[in-house]
């Protein structure tokens, strides 16, 4: 399915700067010590922040969930939110374009390889922003495949850990059946989310996800789009559902920072019922770009 328009298009652009531990120079330029335990253990964390227009979205949400996954994984960052605030916006006028990913990464730092802890971490910090091209709008008007797979991650995953093994080994499994997603699922046949989103079905008219536990990262985008569901009178049910029940549905979608809602129309071998794009999501999709054009605007009027 439109296999050459599955992933946005990430362009090289002359500007390309990176934030480390203090420092702005060339992404190119940038260096990690072959000691560093995200190198040797991936022992950190990341975030991704979408931009528009230079207005960093979600930035609170982003950032205190980047708090949480610091305190879960026992690391004390060097720099404290302020500092890393004034770095994206700085990174972002810096940078000049419309639609803007900034990727942002903690580890605990290098020390001499061993699995407990250093005596004396010292935590490495970076940022860096790259232009990110839109999805073709074929994708949100079909819909897109996604593929099933057993979910083999570790018990943690509220914690961003940079540890993706198993993320990255599912979403390859997908680009090679041609499909844009992999969901996951346990032994018990209980739907968690996707490989690098989170996902929702619809059925009678009821948005449904799973809850927010342990089992799934809470995705800020995620967050959002329940919230504007909310505001709009939409039902939903943060409960768990099982494949069985994901097969019976009359729509689905996943949500991340980079696609905000996008449709999902068939999983696996088998269409979501008539393989269309259903009335719920549409719904959604209109009102999740409109709330958040709006508050690109709210922020470049503050800034005028």
């Amino acid at each position: 399915m439109h296999a050459n328009t599955l992933s946005p298009r990430v362009s090289p652009h002359p500007e390309e700067l990176i934030w480390m531990d203090g420092e702005f120079l060339p992404l190119a330029q940038a260096r990690v010590s072959i000691e560093d335990r995200g190198l040797l253990f991936a022992d950190g964390i990341y975030e991704v922040i979408a931009a528009f227009d230079g207005v960093p979205h979600l930035l609170v949400e982003h950032l205190d969930r980047w708090d949480r996954s610091a305190e879960g994984m026992r690391i004390q960052p060097r720099y404290g939110r302020d500092t890393r605030v004034d770095v994206i916006h700085e990174l972002l006028k810096r940078f000049s374009a419309p639609r803007v990913s900034v990727y942002g990464q903690l580890t605990r730092g290098a020390a001499r390889r061993a699995h407990t802890f250093p005596a004396a971490p010292r935590p490495m910090e970076f940022w860096f922003a790259r232009e990110l091209q839109p999805y073709q709008p074929v994708l949100f008007s079909e819909g897109v495949k996604v593929i099933t797979r057993p979910d083999e991650r570790w018990l943690n995953c509220w914690i961003k850990s940079i540890s993706l093994a198993p993320n990255c080994f599912a979403r390859q499994d997908a680009a090679e059946q041609g499909a844009f997603e992999a969901i996951f699922h346990r032994e018990d046949g209980v739907v968690t989310e996707g490989a690098a989103t989170n996902f929702f079905v619809v059925k009678d008219g009821v948005i449904r996800t799973h809850p927010v536990t342990k089992r799934i990262l809470s995705g800020c985008t995620r967050e959002f789009v329940l919230q504007v569901a909310r505001q709009h009178g939409l039902a939903i049910r943060e409960e768990a559902f099982d494949l069985t029940f994901m097969r019976n549905v009359d729509e689905a979608f996943i949500t991340s920072t980079t696609i905000n809602v996008m449709p999902v129309t068939r999983i696996d071998d088998a269409p979501v019922a008539d393989g269309k794009v259903g009335p719920v999501v549409q719904k959604l999709m209109a009102l999740t770009d409109a709330a958040v054009r709006q508050l690109r605007e709210d922020s470049l009027a503050a800034l005028r």
